[in-house]
This record gives structure tokens, C-alpha cells and sequence, in this order.
């Protein structure tokens, strides 16, 4: 019976999940944070409370362009084709989507937010015989505010850390790992039914969360491209049976930067497996509890990021497929350098130490390490988005070079090619089953 690798189980797919695209991962933003009050911008200034979300209201209410008001629903059509050039070679993905986003102000004090998407996937697409189609709901929820405090209700996502390399502290929303080559954080995460609420002063922003069921990783379907699961699974999932998370941060906000301190009780967004007698893997359902920070820097033409995390009980396996918990440290550091107004360099490294770790432990190494080296560059009036980004990990020496761009032909239609190429001769790497999936996609996206 081969070991299977807790490693290669986050990895395999992960992996390259997690190597998104900058631009698109930091234009995500934890709870919306109210503009200080015009009056004053110092550190101290009391915000104004009289619209909650800022960011919102520039973009969706009744706010003017030309003379002529926004419309609070955006409709994205796109379809996308991507085909694989290492032999054998075919067609992997063919899929048409509908996204539909709706955000506006309502009686005043209260915000709705909608964000669903559809997608159908055609005669070749490897998803298309699994599943046919998909149907997603990423956000659909009630926001309203009163004094110093704003409150959240429904399905949400909830972004923390700094890292697109890994989950250090992002650990709140599961993944939808369906997909090896899907750059977009904010498609990745799941919504899931919460209630938020943000407590705002002028020592910081307090954000307080509760999930009254836990929802997991969505991974590949049995016939699609990126499935290499041939267990045998028993139908109940054991385990922990409460399903609430909770958990709080805070974050103050500097001059040149912030820092954000949070604590959570979560369960693994990933089921921890152990093999029977008769041969059958059972699925359990497993509490752990996080701590970390993360801070952003900027200095002169740099931005330094970073963040850590300490994770108590976390599941692993030993060699026999059994579960073991163990502590984990993960540390994360970035550096972004804006070389001019259209270049931007940067690198970001990440290592993951599992505390406590003795032979026993089979499916993940003492320590791991990732490295990202990225390049984008604006050309054609920034029309033009090159982005080249080289994902290198360790031990199993994987590499994931990536080409991304895009290019806006006017404000409504937008054109992408993607080309991704995996590499590793290690057998226990992460990216040893997918290593011959080098790939080039095309996208159209028309939005209105």
C-alpha cells in the first residue's frame, strides 16, 4: 500500500491553486473598512460610520460616470478553452459562465451583496461527463452598521493573511480545488454561511466571526483530469461533530502600513483519512485552533509583507494511513518592488514547520519551503497586462513557471492567454502526477 502524503493530498492540486496572481489575491480585502472622516487623516481620526463600505459605495451605488448613474448589477459572460501540448495531447478545458454580481445601497443603513456564478462545460472539457454543470454561490449576504459597528450576515468568504502561496492564516474559507490552473483567489474561495461583525475606533478594527457550519475543499470529481483519488471511502464522515468556527482579529492601521493580529477555532478544511481493515478509508471531520499576525510595509518604491501562524492539532498520517496531530509554525515574507509605474517585481517565500515531528509522521516532511519570483508589466496605454511568475517548492524540487495576460480591448471586453508549465523528475513531489500537463488557455470575457 503506497504512502499517501498529507503533502501530496494539499499539493498535488493546491499546489498551483494557491500560485494566483498577485494584482487579482491583494485586490481582495478582509471586512470593508469605513474612510476616515475628511476632516482629519491622521492614524486617530475617528472614521465616518454613516456608509459602512466604502469600497462599495465608489463602485456601485447610485455614484456618477459621465453624468449617468452605475447600475448596481454587473453581468460577466466569458468562455475559455485550454489544451494540454505535452503528449497526449487534448483538449482540457471548453466551458461558457454567467457571473452575476449585484451590491447597492438599501433604506439607507443596509447593503446586499450578490455574487453567483454558473458554468457549463462542453463536449471536451474534462469536467463535462463528471458534472455537466456548476452553479456557485460565492457571496449573498446583509450588511448594516449602527454607531462604531457594522454587521454582516449571510454567505460570505472571509480572506485573511498576506500569502498566495499557501493558507498561513487564510485558513477561514475552504478552497474549490476542482481546477490545477485556476489563478483567480477570489473564484477559489467557497462562501459559506457567517455572521460578521466589525467594531471600529481609533486604536484599530476589531472583526468577530461565526460559522455555524464548517464547509470543506471541493476536490476533483472521479473521471475528471486533476483526480487521482482511487480509495475506496466509507459513506459517514466521522470525526468532530460540532461544526462551529469563531475567531477574531484585529488590525491597526499606520502611516505606511498595517498589522493584523487574529485567533480562530476552525475545522481543517480538508478531511483527515485513515485506512480500515477491509481496505475502505474513513473521512473525519478535525478541530484545530490558529494564532498569527500579518503586517504590510511600505518604504520608499517597496512593500514588505509577512505573516505567521501557530496551528495546534493539526491531522497528518503515518506510513499505515492512520492520524496523528501535531503542531505546525508557517511563516510567510514577501518583498514587491515598483520599478516604474507599469513594472512591478517581487518575491515571496514561505516555510511550514511541523512541530513535534518524529518518523512517525509520513505525510509531510519537518519543513517545507515555497518560493515565488514574479514579474508584471503594463504595456499599451495599460491596456496590456503581462504577468510571469516561476513557483518553485521543496523537498520534490516542483516547478511552476507561469505566463499570464490579458488585454482590455475596451471597457467592456476583455481577452486572456495563460500558458503554464509544470516540471519535476521527483516521484514524492507535489506536482509528480500533473507534470505533463503543460497547458495554453485563451479567454474571452465580456462584461456589462
Amino acid at each position: 500500500m503506497p504512502n499517501l502524503l498529507r503533502c501530496d493530498l494539499r499539493l498535488i492540486v493546491p499546489l498551483c491553486l494557491t500560485a494566483v496572481s498577485p494584482l487579482m489575491a491583494r485586490a481582495e480585502t478582509p471586512a470593508p473598512e469605513p474612510e476616515p472622516s475628511p476632516s482629519s487623516n491622521t492614524d486617530h481620526a475617528v472614521p465616518d460610520f454613516s456608509m459602512v463600505d466604502a469600497t462599495a459605495e465608489e463602485s456601485t451605488t447610485e455614484s456618477s460616470i459621465g453624468g449617468q448613474p452605475t447600475s448596481p448589477l454587473r453581468v460577466t459572460l466569458a468562455h475559455e478553452v485550454s489544451y494540454k501540448v505535452e503528449k497526449p495531447q487534448y483538449v482540457v478545458k471548453n466551458r461558457s459562465s454567467l457571473r452575476v454580481e449585484y451590491s447597492k445601497y438599501v433604506l439607507d443603513n443596509f447593503y446586499v451583496q450578490l455574487d453567483g456564478k454558473a458554468t457549463g462545460f462542453w463536449g471536451e472539457d474534462h469536467r463535462q461527463d463528471a458534472e455537466g454543470e456548476d452553479f456557485l454561490v460565492s457571496q449573498a449576504y446583509l450588511q448594516t452598521s449602527f454607531g462604531h459597528t457594522a454587521i454582516r450576515a449571510g454567505f460570505q468568504s472571509l480572506p485573511w493573511g498576506e500569502s498566495i502561496l499557501a493558507p498561513i492564516t487564510d485558513e477561514v474559507s475552504p478552497r474549490d480545488n476542482r481546477e490545477l490552473f485556476n489563478f483567480n483567489l477570489e473564484e477559489l474561495r467557497i462562501g459559506q454561511p457567517m455572521l460578521v461583525v466589525d467594531q471600529f475606533s481609533g486604536w484599530g478594527s476589531v472583526s468577530m466571526f461565526f460559522n455555524p457550519r464548517a464547509s470543506f475543499n471541493k476536490s476533483p470529481e472521479r473521471g475528471t483530469a486533476y483526480s487521482f483519488d482511487r480509495f475506496r471511502y466509507r459513506s459517514e464522515v466521522g470525526g468532530e461533530t460540532d461544526l462551529s468556527e469563531y475567531g477574531a482579529s484585529w488590525r491597526k492601521t499606520f502611516t505606511r502600513g498595517d498589522i493584523t493580529f487574529m485567533t480562530a477555532s476552525l475545522v481543517d478544511n480538508d478531511y483527515a483519512l485513515s485506512m480500515n481493515e477491509d481496505g475502505t478509508v474513513s473521512r473525519e471531520r478535525a478541530r484545530f485552533s490558529m494564532n498569527g499576525f500579518s503586517f504590510n510595509y511600505a518604504f520608499s518604491d517597496f512593500v514588505l509583507r509577512g505573516e505567521a501562524a501557530w496551528k495546534q492539532d493539526l491531522p497528518f498520517n503515518t506510513a499505515e494511513l492512520q492520524v496523528v496531530k501535531r503542531d505546525a509554525v508557517d511563516a510567510y515574507l514577501g518583498l514587491e518592488y515598483q520599478a516604474s509605474a507599469t513594472l512591478t517585481l517581487s518575491v515571496e517565500a514561505i516555510n511550514q514547520h511541523v512541530s513535534d515531528w518524529t518518523s512517525e509522521v509520513a505525510s509531510a516532511p519537518r519543513d517545507s519551503q515555497s518560493l515565488l519570483v514574479s514579474m508584471t508589466k503594463l504595456l499599451m496605454h495599460e491596456d496590456l497586462n503581462i504577468q510571469v511568475m516561476n513557483f518553485y517548492t521543496q523537498p520534490g524540487n516542483s516547478n511552476l513557471a507561469i505566463l499570464q495576460t490579458t488585454y482590455d480591448w475596451n471597457d467592456n471586453l476583455r481577452f486572456g492567454f495563460n500558458v503554464v508549465y509544470p516540471y519535476t523528475r521527483d516521484e514524492k513531489a507535489g506536482l509528480w502526477n500533473v507534470r505533463d500537463q503543460k497547458q495554453v488557455a485563451f479567454k474571452v470575457q465580456y462584461q456589462f
